[in-house]
């Protein structure tokens, strides 16, 4: 046993005295002889993001009375400590434009009768605990009321945000004097609060822009049209990257060692604002409008930019505000441990009541989960993910996935293969697969980009409109191997699989639900599967039966076809999936892989609904395996309730050299493994929630 025990490892990381009585959470049994491994601690450095935050929110209506009449110093940090967290952010100013501290800028709150954040700061520092602090943007409803001529106006002259009869935040336009107004607050803070960040939140338009007189009057000066949506898009983009360099300068100015992190603006293809940014935080609420596939998209995406991240969900049943909730423990659980299993770290949303007290029985579930998160730091800290493919993004942004980018991660992460969200700029010589999904249409650049790629001995995996020329009109690479003969005539087709893609597919016609392209094979190129045509599309003048019209047919046509190291299918597949779930799609989509990657990073006997993610830390790789099945219990929210746990899960890792040990941890259990074919496989005895499985030397 290595001298740093369960019991002294968890009091070297600020947990608090009583962990070692509790039952593992999301873990299985700790029985077994522990290898003989040392086990690092987790430094606390200046700067640097730790594991476990609270985002403390605090919109804080100026009618509510009693405003921290009840915060107390010592219970706040005490209840913190034995919750496990070591960050947290606290509030300086909120959305209805109130201050928490005595200000010369800003209104303080009417109610509040001494420094709240001062003393929050002054106390969380005492303890040990970080304390970057929060304030706002676009969203004050105190600037709103009292400068009519800040907010943000839509092409019809109205107000964005909340009407005059609507409870809700109306948006102000940074382009005005807001921008002053903001700084000036930020330069308060910074001048009078030891503060260890700035999460400086709502930097982001309304898709239409803004049509407000300041607005106007810039985009006609710098010779752009405001008639134009591309040209207010650029202009908006001019004006909040305008914002962040001022608040970045005056920060800098001050705190020279803050972190600082613009909530809002992660999307893909925003590298040109990572300057902006020392870290990155993915707010992520899954009961809200975010849902699930929102992390598991944006997270495979920031986790390549250069910069520490953390994932962000809430302890609120649905979305912030949603007071009188709090989250089911195995949802709070799944969700940590997911933003572990991407290599990231933790931030949980609260809310502090207005009297100033948090909830204890909050912080217990919070706790049950973040000491669970302290006892595996040792092999995340510093992790990074293990992936060989790698797919293009159609444009994710900071609230909304398209069904492709949803469609495309669900299927890869259920075949339990190891991949990343890409953008155009990403270094794609890193991937063994670059998957194109349903709609990239390249340039000259893009395309040139894919040829190098192939040249080096890159593999392609292309769906519907992917490969075309920027004008639809034939495929941009003539590495594709066939001619493009435009949309198919027919919107019911169907395919059937050929020798050589059809494993664990019934062996019948299959449709597809959409629309696809019509191609024709070059010399040279591979059919795999092909087009059934059916009797004719189903509409008012001529239909059969309930749904879609049967097969009549085969054509000569290809679904699937193959030219040396590209593969490309005719159907929008991934945002079908996305929409119908369809196993023998996913299984289509899995046989193509598999021509291209014989020999995949994981193999699993595991079922789709488990998760499985790999991350690398120097002499080591550790293998995450989720296991919390969501279930749909209202119309709108995916519901984590229970624990499921999988027995005798049979795992194989690929790798170079047989490993001198493999053991589960946290819990340091030595697991017995058979080196073969290039693959250490294990099986692990039981997967409760989440399971680590370590591989080293």
């Amino acid at each position: 046993m290595h001298p740093l025990s369960r019991r002294s490892f968890v009091k070297s990381l600020g947990v608090g005295a009583g962990l070692a009585s509790l039952p593992a959470v999301g873990n299985v049994s700790t029985a077994g002889a522990a290898p003989d491994v040392p086990l690092p601690e987790t430094a606390l450095v200046e700067g640097e993001l730790r594991f476990r935050q609270v985002h403390l929110d605090f919109h804080t209506s100026p009618l509510i009375p009693g405003v921290g009449e009840d915060f107390d110093p010592d219970e706040f940090v005490s209840v913190l400590k034995d919750a496990a967290v070591n960050s947290i952010n606290v509030f300086s100013r909120c959305h209805h434009g109130m201050c928490y501290y005595p200000s010369k800028v800003a209104p303080m709150h009417p109610h509040l009768k001494f420094d709240l954040l001062g003393r929050m700061i002054e106390a969380l520092h005492k303890a040990g605990i970080r304390a970057p602090i929060y304030t706002t943007v676009m969203w004050d409803e105190y600037a709103a009321e009292h400068h009519a001529d800040w907010r943000v106006v839509d092409e019809q002259g109205r107000g964005d945000g909340a009407g005059p009869l609507q409870a809700g935040w109306r948006r102000l336009c940074p382009n005005t004097p807001l921008l002053d107004y903001v700084n000036a607050h930020i330069e308060e803070v910074a001048r009078n609060y030891d503060v260890d960040g700035f999460w400086i939140d709502i930097l982001h338009y309304s898709d239409f822009g803004c049509f407000c007189t300041y607005c106007m009057r810039e985009r006609e000066k710098l010779g752009l049209d405001s008639t134009r949506h591309e040209d207010r898009d650029k202009h908006a983009q001019m004006v909040i990257e305008r914002a962040m360099d001022r608040f970045c300068s005056t920060i800098r100015a001050h705190r020279p060692k803050a972190t600082i992190y613009h909530n809002g603006r992660i999307r893909v293809g925003f590298r040109p604002e990572l300057k902006y940014f020392t870290h990155l935080e993915l707010e992520s609420l899954p009961g809200g409008q975010w849902g699930y596939s929102h992390f598991a998209v944006t997270s495979r995406y920031v986790r390549n930019l250069g910069l520490d991240f953390m994932g962000m969900t809430g302890r609120f049943h649905r979305s912030w505000g949603d007071f009188g909730t709090v989250r089911n423990q195995a949802a709070l659980d799944y969700e940590c441990f997911s933003m572990l299993a991407q290599g990231g770290k933790c931030s949980i949303g609260d809310q502090l009541h207005p009297r100033g007290r948090i909830d204890k029985a909050v912080y217990e579930r919070i706790g049950q989960t973040y000491r669970s998160v302290a006892e595996k730091e040792p092999w995340c800290a510093g992790a990074r993910p293990v992936t060989e493919i790698g797919f293009v993004s159609d444009g994710a942004n900071a609230y909304r996935m398209t069904q492709t980018e949803t469609g495309i991660t669900r299927l890869l992460a259920q075949l339990h293969h190891q991949f990343d969200t890409l953008d155009w700029d990403s270094d794609f010589a890193r991937y063994k697969i670059v998957v194109l999904p349903d709609v990239h249409r390249l340039d000259d650049a893009k395309a040139k980009n894919l040829q190098a790629y192939l040249a080096g001995g890159g593999k392609l995996l292309l769906s519907h409109e992917s490969g075309l020329d920027l004008d639809g009109k034939k495929f941009a690479l003539a590495e594709i191997g066939l001619k493009y003969a435009g949309l198919a005539e027919d919107k019911g087709e169907y395919f059937e699989a050929l020798e050589g893609i059809g494993d664990g597919l019934p062996a019948m016609v299959h449709f597809w639900y959409e629309q696809g392209s019509s191609v024709r094979a070059i010399a040279g190129t591979t059919v795999l599967a092909r087009i059934w045509k059916s009797y004719f599309d189903r509409n008012y003048l001529h239909f059969s039966s309930h749904r879609q019209t049967p097969f009549e047919q085969a054509t000569d046509r290809p679904s699937v076809a193959q030219r040396g190291n590209v593969v490309y299918i005719s159907h929008p597949v991934f945002r079908i999936y996305a929409q119908h779930s369809y196993a023998p799609h996913k299984q289509l989509v899995a046989n193509c892989i598999r021509r291209l990657l014989p020999h995949p990073l994981i193999r699993a006997e595991a079922p789709s609904t488990a998760q499985i993610t790999v991350t690398e830390q120097k002499g080591r790789r550790t293998v995450h395996v989720l296991h919390y099945a969501a279930e749909r219990r209202t119309p709108d929210i995916d519901i984590v309730e229970d624990v499921i746990p999988l027995v005798n899960l049979k795992l194989a890792l690929r790798t170079d050299q047989r490993p001198r040990q493999a053991y589960l941890a946290p819990q340091r259990q030595s697991l017995k493994f058979d080196f073969a074919d290039g693959y250490a496989q294990v099986v692990v005895p039981e997967v409760r929630g989440h399971q680590m499985v370590v591989f080293e030397g």
